[in-house]
């Protein structure tokens, strides 16, 4: 088994157990860390095709930004 398997079977299996309001601690995160990499970067290209995908997703979960 890959260690994309692994991880696969351990999110599948957390998203089962873990409450919604948790789930979505854990995507705000994710998203947070994502946008800090990308406002890192001194590439411009991710700052227009990152950051709009991270609020697209934010606003269709329904994730505010709560840092």
């Amino acid at each position: 088994m890959t260690k994309a398997e692994i991880i696969m079977l351990l999110m599948r299996a957390l998203m089962t157990v873990l409450k919604p309001e948790y789930l979505k601690r854990m995507a705000d995160f994710l998203i947070d860390l994502a946008e800090e990499a990308v406002n890192k970067s001194e590439n411009k290209v991710d700052d227009m095709i990152v950051l709009p995908l991270c609020e697209l997703v934010r606003k269709t979960f329904d994730i505010p930004d709560e840092d």
